[in-house]
């Protein structure tokens, strides 16, 4: 039905091409080039169960293998010890393979819902080529060179800095008899010098695509879209764009993870009471919520537009059927035979007032209950996991479910 309303691309009969409007967040950047050149990425596909893997037990296993050959798996002073050093376990084992996954996850999703855009009539064969150009700058904004060097050179600077900032729990391990008093032993350094700079690394590549997901949404905010304000999804056709939330899910679970954990490490072994940081957990849960909400923000105003035309446009005509009903069933006064009055798609008053209502319950946001949880969800449990271990889980659980639902 769709490619029989697009046969206005130029010649009698033609069917528009959607070939060109593909984009891929992390598919051809420099990243994506220096790990398939390092045989990382393999030359079909991502390879991103491989990577998350590899990462994982480049940065885990020397460190465990370390902390067993010097006795610090479960023995040291004042809980010291590998077992008690909950953010490097959960950077290598959780935040690190999620942040990998989570390129997979992006690979598979965001073609599709881009060219879905043509195929749900937002973007007609007349608008085509404008819009091929729209995704062809997006993808010359990926591909350079200086986000990455500025991404490297931050690396660098808190690599750097973390050398000299000894004095934080994941780098401070007790002396064995061969060290020197407040030197870092191989474990801060193997922190220091490959976990945080991966993670930053990979962290930092992340709100990189996420501001080039705001900038996607920004043009399109400005591109003429093919936009239905009595659509059903209550977004003007646009609902499908909130399930690209679920690509920013596992990097959100990622993030609180690693803060969950320091805060888990304070009150496991620092007798810090939850209840004394409830505000900080629930502020880092909001944070994360808010960072992955705003690439979306720019369709806001678009959606604000839509609905303020709506109601003008939308107002004049139901009101104009109105009164015509009135003054033919209420006035007895003969009014013609009006095609309005008649007219399938619009249907008796009741049908009509759905209408209107339907442009007066749009949402101000192309993002649902749907695409709340998609965030919501990963950003809360790990600070639900340390809020479990002083409070009862099961009304805290309870508080949250009744809130989202």
């Amino acid at each position: 039905m769709v490619a029989a309303e697009e046969r206005r691309s130029g010649a009698p009969g033609a069917v528009a091409d959607p070939a060109g409007i593909d984009l891929s967040l992390v598919h051809d950047d420099p990243a994506f080039h220096l790990q398939r050149r390092l045989g990382l990425i393999p030359r079909e596909g991502m390879g991103t169960l491989r990577r998350a893997l590899i990462f994982g037990a480049i940065c885990w296993l020397p460190i465990v293998v370390w902390a067993m050959l010097t006795g610090r798996v479960s023995r040291g002073a004042e809980g010291d010890t590998l077992l008690a050093h909950f953010g490097v376990h959960v950077r290598c084992l959780v935040a690190i393979p999620m942040l990998v996954i989570a390129e997979g996850v992006a690979q598979k999703m965001v073609p599709p819902l881009l060219r879905y855009f043509f195929g749900a009539g937002l973007v007609t064969a007349e608008t085509l080529p404008q819009f091929r150009t729209l995704i062809a700058s997006i993808a010359r904004l990926r591909n350079l060179s200086l986000p990455w060097v500025l991404i490297a050179g931050a690396v660098i600077a808190w690599t750097t800095a973390g050398a000299f900032l000894k004095q934080i729990d994941d780098v401070i391990w007790p002396g064995g008899p061969g060290d020197m008093a407040g030197a870092l032993t191989f474990g801060g350094w193997w922190f220091i010098l490959v976990v945080r700079p991966l993670f930053t690394a990979l962290l930092l590549a992340w709100l990189w695509r996420a501001c080039l997901v705001f900038v996607l949404f920004l043009k399109l905010s400005r591109f003429p879209l093919a936009l239905a304000p009595v659509h059903p999804d209550r977004v003007a056709g646009l609902g499908f764009v909130e399930r690209l939330m679920f690509i920013f899910s596992p990097v959100a679970f990622s993030l609180s993870a690693v803060v969950a954990a320091s805060f888990a490490h304070d009150v496991m072994y620092h007798g810090v009471n939850v209840t004394d940081i409830k505000g900080e957990l629930i502020a880092t849960t909001v944070m994360l919520i808010v960072i992955f909400l705003i690439p979306f923000m720019p369709l806001a105003v678009t959606l604000g537009r839509v609905k303020r035309d709506a109601i003008f446009s939308y107002g004049s005509l139901v009101g104009r059927h109105a009164r015509l009903v009135h003054r033919r069933w209420i006035l007895k006064e003969d009014v013609g035979t009006p095609d309005i009055l008649d007219a399938p798609e619009l249907g008796p008053v009741a049908d009509v007032q759905a209408v209107y209502q339907a442009i007066r319950s749009m949402r101000g946001i192309p993002v649902g209950k749907l695409g709340l949880i998609a965030i919501v969800v990963p950003a809360a449990v790990p600070m639900l996991v340390v809020a479990g271990m002083q409070l009862p889980l099961q009304s805290v659980l309870t508080k949250v479910l009744k809130t989202l639902l």
